[in-house]
């Protein structure tokens, strides 16, 4: 099934992974390509440093199980029609994906939709600490009277505004307050916080916090030293990626594995499982029915996706 696997494995690049960002933009591994070029250039995904690296999946070679009954096949057929579903990007009801689960398989993806197994949802699935939402609130504060500021002087050089001096000292005086307070509010928090808090706030911020350098420290006031909690959009953001950790995305990878789990238990005999006694007319049964499974299976996982 390496459609499935590729399609999981896409999903989970899209939810999971963690943008290497730069001032608000992806790093590209070669700037300005363009200009060495002498024409426009088109980047392309690869020419991220972050790069989506699509995995390669072969067919599993393992046994099919032979012994299915009709029941089974049926229930095989419907699972695999599901995930035709999924891999084409559509959606599918967990109403749908019940009928087709057993009730122990059901409340696996229940139970896996509930939890943080993935290390990105570990890290950043709680959302940004409580105390560094004050913070935030006074670093956008601050971008906004800067900007302000600098809108402010656009227009004034381009004689469409006349602003007296004294009003544009006097917002940018206020953007400067605010950056103030705001990196002070940040010293607050980081010297009243243990080593393991210290830890999880530095995960949050888009450069080290090094409050501790002195004056060696590289952190301050102003909209390019500010310190900016992760996902900002400001051009003055460092590495600020977070990842999507989407609840859609989340069901979609959860259905995907569910939904292949089951078929691989149906389709294909397993190391585990202990031999059972056929009667004679049982295993005519099973020797008759066996090459027309086999030529149904294949076409089920080499031709359909």
């Amino acid at each position: 099934m390496p459609e499935v696997e590729s399609c999981i494995d896409q999903v989970q690049y899209t939810n999971y992974h963690i943008p290497t960002l730069q001032h608000g933009e992806r790093v590209l591994i070669q700037r300005d390509r363009d200009v060495a070029l002498g024409v426009a250039y088109e980047y392309k995904e690869a020419d991220y440093v972050d790069a989506y690296v699509p995995r390669t999946y072969t067919q599993t070679d393992v046994e099919f199980n032979a012994a299915m009954n009709g029941e089974q096949l049926v229930r095989l057929d419907n699972i695999n029609e599901l995930l035709r579903t999924l891999v084409r990007r559509r959606g599918i009801s967990d109403k749908q994906l019940k009928n087709v689960l057993t009730a122990d398989q059901y409340s696996e993806y229940t139970n896996a939709l509930k939890s943080q197994q993935h290390p990105s949802e570990i890290e950043y699935g709680d959302g940004i600490p409580d105390d560094l939402r004050y913070y935030k609130s006074l670093v956008q504060q601050a971008d906004f009277q800067y900007n302000k500021y600098e809108r402010m002087g656009m227009l004034r050089s381009s004689g469409r505004a006349k602003f007296t001096s004294e009003t544009m000292d006097a917002v940018y005086n206020k953007s400067d307050g605010l950056y103030e307070r705001a990196i002070e509010r940040l010293q607050e928090i980081w010297e009243c916080a243990s080593p393991y808090e210290q830890y999880q706030l530095q995960k949050w911020m888009d450069r080290d916090i090094d409050f501790d350098a002195g004056h060696d420290r590289k952190i301050g006031i102003g909209p390019v030293l500010i310190p900016r909690v992760r996902g900002s959009k400001s051009i003055n953001a460092l590495d600020s990626g977070l990842p999507k950790l989407s609840k859609r995305l989340k069901r979609r990878e959860c259905q995907l594995v569910a939904l292949r789990d089951a078929a691989m238990k149906l389709a294909f005999k397993h190391e585990d499982e202990t031999p059972t006694e056929l009667t004679e007319q049982q295993e005519q049964k099973v020797r008759a029915s066996s090459e027309k499974l086999r030529q149904f299976l294949r076409n089920m996982y080499e031709n359909d996706f």
